[in-house]
């Protein structure tokens, strides 16, 4: 006899599937109405009120799915660190210098963001708006830089980090920063991001052997 439960999986999957994409959409749609609101009213201006008009749901809704305004401004921060971190991680020539270690695992993630175009172009609109935002914004990129510089000394099974690897998380970084930019503001769509990304380290010349 077959089991109960059998023949309900396909359709529990189903509806989880359907919760799940659900969710997204809602989160997405939160996302973008705060960003059209920060670039247009600016950062400071912008309640969660305002927000959940525009998305059309309720402040309720709103608390589910991030603490504050400013987080809006990186979502899925530690889930994509940790993704950046494996990738590190598996590198598999251990005698690569750190800086392509870092940048290869930037450029392995960067797919993720791809998605995200209109939405970093909003980003950077809407810090022009805001001291406090510019600031916030930092803030998420230095959280970035420290998550990358762990990562590269635990490559090395070192239980601190050290300066190589603080120097190359900053420098990857930086990179990033600049691949961003000419990403999201690449109107003839030439690169993706990680192309983008491996451009910029090109374009930084030597190779310094930092690992």
């Amino acid at each position: 006899m077959p089991s109960p439960q059998g023949p309900a999986e396909p359709g529990n999957d189903a509806v989880a599937g359907a919760r799940e994409q659900r969710k997204q959409t809602t989160r997405r749609g939160l996302e973008d109405a705060a960003l059209r609101l920060f670039a247009r009213d600016g950062f400071d201006a912008t309640t969660v009120e305002a927000i959940t008009e525009e998305a059309g749901v309720s402040p309720r809704t709103f608390f589910r799915y991030f603490a504050s305004k400013e987080q809006v401004l990186s979502p899925e921060r530690e889930l994509r660190q940790a993704l950046l971190r494996e990738a590190v991680l598996a590198a598999a020539d251990r005698g690569l210098p750190d800086l392509d270690v870092a940048v290869e695992a930037l450029a392995s993630i960067a797919a993720i963001f791809e998605p995200e175009r209109e939405a970093m172009k909003l980003r950077r609109r809407a810090a022009a708006s805001s001291v406090t935002l510019r600031g916030r914004l930092q803030d998420v990129l230095h959280s970035w830089q420290l998550a990358l510089t762990a990562a590269l000394a635990e490559r090395r099974e070192s239980q601190d980090t050290d300066l190589q690897a603080e120097i190359a998380g900053a420098v990857a970084i930086t990179l990033w920063q600049d691949a961003v930019q000419r990403w999201a503001t690449d109107t003839e769509d030439a690169l993706d991001l990680a192309a983008h990304l491996r451009a910029a380290r090109s374009a930084l010349g030597c190779r310094p052997r930092l690992g």
